[in-house]
């Protein structure tokens, strides 16, 4: 097989781009060729993979988006022989890898956020470019696969553009176990604590992830303030970029137990270190920040529109959100967590549930597809071999 990957910029920080990474090696040890098509690309990706440059002019990005998804066309033109799989929204793409979710739908769950405007979203240059691009990618007769990263996923680009299920392959995002040894647990505890001065014996929570609206960073710091109020003590640690400054006026009482990290480049001390992973996502394909917090061992307290929610029971391995707006009732799982025997039971069965999604079986089940759309398109003519 001849796999080229396509991402429009690559981040050290990314989810999507430390998932091309583990796709790419195992492309490569499977005997596939693996070149990685990109605007920008920062990281060690650049270093173990052939990098091609598609450069666009520099433009609003609305108009940057569709330069790059033409300049990925012109490529594939000029590549027959090359399958497609993109991880943005190309229209013309073999195989699209929904690991940002469906942005129509997004934009719908985003009225929680902005009840009185949310509709307005959907006339910025920028929405009506990702779903224009979303549009036409999966109602364009060159795709052949989608591979969705949850059941909510598959079904939402289903139900907004009409893609046949049985074209819909779901497969879980997949975590590296040996990163989160339990071994290390007492150590990165201490280096944790050590590192932000927190004071011995309090739960310390934490929260990854960059975009703090819609990873719920508001919902957090309401909730923390009603525990602060209530005189309890912990600590959260809120690590990602984004704007800190209106989340501090929120906190109230809780300003100094909210702690904000900015973007971390190695996050396993910080999951094996503190005690539980707290998530109130607006919306949510899959969370990896979720599923490495459980691969540490830790409870996660996140929400049903997160697509790691299919794989946590809550009360046993974690703790579910029905309205990620209701700090109450976030407050509430919080307290909840204060019990270190509650933390250690339900962060065995979090542990448990993130050992049934290796990184191996992603890209086991990955290749499978890729492999089905390889022997398909080779069957259609010898410019496909």
């Amino acid at each position: 097989m001849k796999i080229a990957l396509v991402r429009y910029r690559y981040s050290p920080h990314g989810g999507a781009e430390r998932y091309l990474d583990m796709l790419a090696a195992g492309l490569q040890a499977s005997g596939a060729q693996v070149r990685l098509l990109s605007s920008s690309w920062k990281g060690g990706g650049a270093a173990r993979f052939p990098w091609e440059e598609l450069s666009v002019p520099h433009r609003p990005v609305s108009v940057r988006l569709w330069r790059f998804a033409r300049a990925v066309r012109s490529w594939a033109g000029t590549h027959p022989d090359w399958l497609l799989f993109s991880l943005e929204r190309i229209p013309g793409a073999e195989v699209y890898r929904a690991g940002d979710g469906c942005h129509a739908e997004w934009l719908i769950r985003k009225r929680v956020l902005r009840p009185l405007s949310w509709r307005f979203d959907f006339l910025r240059p920028l929405n009506r470019s990702y779903l224009s691009l979303e549009r036409g990618m999966f109602r364009s007769p060159s795709l052949r696969a989608v591979v969705a990263n949850s059941e909510r996923g598959k079904e939402e680009i289903a139900r907004h553009y009409g893609v046949p299920r049985a074209r819909i392959t779901v497969v879980y995002n997949g975590v590296d176990l040996s990163r989160f040894p339990e071994g290390r647990k007492a150590e990165a505890r201490r280096i944790l604590r050590d590192r932000y001065a927190l004071p011995a014996g309090v739960p310390v929570f934490l929260h990854v992830g960059s975009g703090f609206a819609r990873k719920g960073v508001g919902a957090l710091v309401r909730a923390a303030a009603r525990l602060a109020g209530k005189g309890c003590s912990f600590r959260v640690i809120v690590a990602g970029k984004g704007d800190p400054g209106p989340y501090r006026e929120m906190a109230g009482e809780a300003r100094d137990r909210v702690l904000f990290t900015g973007p971390i480049r190695e996050p396993e001390d910080h999951f094996l270190g503190a005690d539980a992973f707290v998530f109130p996502t607006v919306y949510e394909p899959f969370s990896n920040a979720c599923l490495e917090a459980m691969a540490a061992g830790i409870p996660v307290v996140t929400t049903r529109v997160n697509g790691v929610s299919e794989l946590l029971r809550d009360g046993e391995s974690g703790f579910l959100l029905e309205d990620p707006m209701d700090d109450a009732a976030l407050a509430g799982r919080m307290e909840a967590l204060f019990s270190e025997e509650t933390r250690s039971r339900l962060g065995r069965e979090a542990r448990k549930a993130a050992e049934s999604l290796p990184a191996e079986r992603n890209t086991r089940e990955t290749l499978q597809v890729l492999a089905r759309v390889w022997k398909e398109r080779a069957g259609e003519g010898p410019e496909r071999a």
